[in-house]
């Protein structure tokens, strides 16, 4: 995360803090580790908000709060990262806190490679004033790379597949041997 967003302080929800903590101070980063009750106490609306350039949300599996912490989240920060927590199903829940964000003014930026965090990971950004064309470039050029993993996944699985159905194919080969070998034994012993 550090080295995809290069300045700027970091917030980071959820997560395991001390790892979290000393991985950013390993990279001579500034970063601030707050549980969910953290952000709403630390943020509310009376008390100002402080500002982040980035805000990674490692988000829980189950609905809890995600209007509260998202209205805070875009309050106090110009990019939001969202990652599934333990346990989270990111095919149910993305899709449902894109939208959350959505409705704030926030969008999936295609174009910032957050994937290769996490796989369900998405970078949201304050709506720009961009034309519908850009936006639908940027959406064909994520699912093109996408999809460019996703083959290179299939093909290492082909190859991976190949390679096991070779060596089982080898290990009844040497069964077989086995066998011929007890049976040689045997007949040995028959004539001694």
């Amino acid at each position: 995360m550090s080295r995809k967003f290069e300045r700027g302080r970091f917030l980071v929800i959820g997560g395991n803090p001390r790892e979290l903590q000393s991985q950013f101070a390993q990279a001579k980063r500034e970063v601030e580790v707050w549980s969910h009750d953290d952000l709403t106490s630390k943020l509310s609306p009376d008390l100002g908000a402080a500002r982040f350039e980035t805000a990674a949300w490692f988000y829980p599996s189950g609905a809890n709060e995600d209007e509260q912490v998202a209205e805070a989240l875009t309050r106090c920060a110009d990019g939001i990262i969202l990652l599934p927590g333990p346990g989270a199903d990111a095919a149910r829940r993305r899709p449902e806190l894109v939208q959350c964000f959505w409705r704030l003014g926030f969008v999936p930026d295609y174009e910032c490679g957050v994937t290769d965090l996490n796989p369900a990971a998405v970078c949201l950004r304050q709506l720009p004033s961009k034309p519908t064309g850009e936006f639908v470039s940027a959406v064909e050029t994520a699912f093109a790379r996408l999809n460019r993993h996703l083959a290179a996944l299939r093909r290492t699985l082909e190859i991976r597949g190949s390679e096991l159905e070779a060596a089982h194919r080898h290990i009844a080969a040497l069964e077989e041997k086995l066998l011929k070998l007890k049976e040689y034994r045997r007949e040995l012993r028959s004539l001694s």
